[in-house]
């Protein structure tokens, strides 16, 4: 019988994960908060403005195939640290800025790769090594961190008021490299078996019966389970194009629509910047609880959480549509709490089920490509809200946008079927009592 620790390391590589996607992600959507102080200054269209996170999108996911294959070949630690640096760098520099490609730049293409050579495609791919039993969890506790990115809003707009946008740039970078550096240095390992442990926390790193492995987790299309993944592999697959399009929709242009524009807008019907972003930073908080709520995908499955979500997501879309001024603080909270849960939910869910549809030791690639695709829905999501916006006088059609996507990243989930691959402990059990 194989003892476990007392404190499984893998649980310290997910709170350390917590902090690095509260702090680099936090350091992403702070644009929302800054953008409109941009506006204000330089007086930009919002398009070309909204560009600056476009780019950083589009590199980020230039660079996300990228920085699979680097933890593949040079493994996380020295990957994420160097990404620490880049984006420390690049969020100090745009404190400089006085023109849009200045911004493109640094706070784009500097910040933009450092944050990816740092953040989602490193800890999924670790995380993927060290839980198999508890990945959901894992992945839904990592995630917990992205809604600490949201909720730093206030925080933001309070710095900005008290020592200006610019100085505001600066801080950031000082602080997540502070703290994010000596954290990844210490506690990332790539695989339990560097520490003499196997996934889920047993001590005896040697290998988990096979049997036993199949009768708990059962894959249910064993020639798809045996099967060694590379990129080459999966890109011939139906499965790797419909979770890069599920990305793509929901966490490229659904979440990079709204969070990107969703300030300037509670501004224009009304609302002051501090009282707007406070009501936001909802968001962040929703969207912890719901990233904890996602740990149910390995309960019910990963498609059922993943409807839960959109439903939660879309009801919230809908009533920011009715929002004509400042007498609807009510519904204003209602956005923020439900798109918040929602997407919550459907992030970590979305990851739980690329890492159950491809296995093996070279998966890295994998993983990057679809993060690759989330990053083009992300670079073309904030562009696309501002030239809406410039084109009609009114964030009505970019809304609707965002709801359909929401429909899209749901629909390709249930058409890639990860429940058809490999079923989760919740409903191992029901097969194995059935």
């Amino acid at each position: 019988m194989k003892k476990r620790q007392f404190f499984f390391h893998g649980w310290l590589i997910v709170l350390t994960g917590i902090l690095v996607y509260a702090l680099g992600y936090g350091s992403r959507y702070s644009f929302s908060v800054i953008f409109p102080s941009l506006l204000e200054e330089f007086q930009w269209p919002r398009d070309i403005t909204a560009t600056m996170l476009s780019v950083h999108m589009l590199v980020y996911a230039l660079i996300a195939p990228v920085a699979g294959s680097l933890v593949d070949k040079i493994g996380p630690r020295k990957t994420m640290a160097s990404g620490i640096m880049i984006l420390a760098l690049g969020l100090a520099l745009s404190g400089l800025g006085s023109k849009p490609w200045h911004f493109y730049l640094t706070f784009g293409v500097l910040s933009g790769a450092g944050l990816c050579l740092t953040g989602a495609v490193p800890f999924t791919i670790v995380i993927k090594n060290w839980f198999e039993r508890k990945r959901g969890l894992a992945l839904s506790l990592l995630f917990l961190g992205s809604g600490g990115a949201f909720v730093f809003y206030p925080a933001i707009a309070f710095l900005i008021d008290r020592v200006a946008w610019r100085n505001t740039f600066i801080i950031e970078g000082i602080f997540v490299s502070c703290l994010v550096l000596p954290l990844i240095i210490l506690i990332i390992r790539y695989h339990p078996m560097e520490m003499g442990l196997a996934p889920d926390g047993v001590s005896d790193a040697t290998e988990i019966p096979r049997s036993k492995k199949e009768r708990d987790l059962p894959t249910m299309d064993q020639d798809w389970g045996n099967i060694d993944w590379t990129w080459s592999k999966a890109a011939r697959t139906s499965r790797f194009w419909l979770l890069c399009l599920s990305t793509f929709s929901l966490w490229g242009i659904v979440q990079h629509i709204m969070v990107s524009h969703h300030v300037a807008f509670a501004i224009d019907v009304g609302y002051s910047q501090m009282y707007a972003s406070s009501i936001l930073s909802l968001f962040g908080i929703l969207y912890a609880c719901g990233s904890l709520a996602a740990a149910v995908s390995d309960r019910i499955g990963r498609e059922p959480t993943m409807m839960i979500g959109t439903v939660f997501g879309m009801s919230g879309i809908l009533a920011l549509m009715f929002i004509r001024d400042a007498c609807q603080p009510l519904i204003l909270y209602y956005y923020a709490m439900t798109l918040g849960f929602g997407l919550g939910m459907n992030t970590p869910t979305i990851a739980a089920s690329a890492t159950d549809i491809f296995q093996g030791p070279r998966v890295g690639a994998i993983i990057g490509f679809i993060w690759f695709s989330f990053g083009i829905g992300g670079c073309i999501g904030p562009w696309l809200g501002g030239w809406i916006f410039e084109f009609a006088s009114s964030y009505l059609l970019a809304f609707f946008a965002s709801m359909f996507f929401y429909g899209v990243a749901c629909a390709a989930i249930w058409f890639a079927a990860p429940r058809k691959v490999r079923l989760v402990p919740g409903r191992s059990r029901v097969v194995a009592t059935s």
